[in-house]
């Protein structure tokens, strides 16, 4: 690819862990379950070093995962993971900010917002003016979503 991303060395991992042998069928059998930001630069299953976004991804015909980079996710896959990680970046920045659409509904999904959180979240996502109290709840909601993505893989709440 030029910039380190080796969709060759990709296509054959993802292959070997797939049902499927013809990359189109196969890379649909993958969806993301769990992302995490590595203390320490990591490899992608292309080859690519350093990447410190990372994803996991499951096959749900063969039960396998596995975890790539981001981009790898999002290029090569066609899985968002980008959007999600984006949000993380924005509220690390500024702990009052909202999370995006993508990330509210990765982490409900997830179990990481119980329902309330999550009809909070998506209320109030557009909302710059918020009362103290909803502030107060923003802010502790995504304390619990940093506080998630710390813990390495990260695949939602038990």
């Amino acid at each position: 690819m030029g910039d380190g991303y080796n969709f060759k060395q990709l296509k054959e991992r993802i292959l070997a862990l797939s049902t499927a042998q013809d990359w189109e069928v196969a890379r649909k059998e993958w969806s993301l379950v769990g992302i995490h930001e590595a203390d320490e630069p990591d490899t992608c299953l292309c080859g690519h070093f350093p990447i410190i976004e990372i994803c996991e991804i499951s096959n749900r015909t063969t039960g396998r995962r596995t975890e790539v980079g981001n981009q790898c996710v999002k290029r090569f896959l066609g899985l968002r993971s980008d959007l999600v990680f984006t949000a993380i970046k924005r509220i690390r920045k500024d702990i009052n900010k909202s999370l995006n659409a993508d990330a509210i509904v990765f982490f409900y999904e997830r179990g990481l917002l119980n329902n309330w959180e999550y009809n909070f979240s998506q209320d109030t996502q557009s909302k710059r003016n918020l009362s103290p109290a909803q502030l107060k709840t923003r802010v502790a909601i995504n304390e619990k979503v940093l506080a998630a993505i710390k813990r390495r893989g990260f695949q939602g709440v038990d």
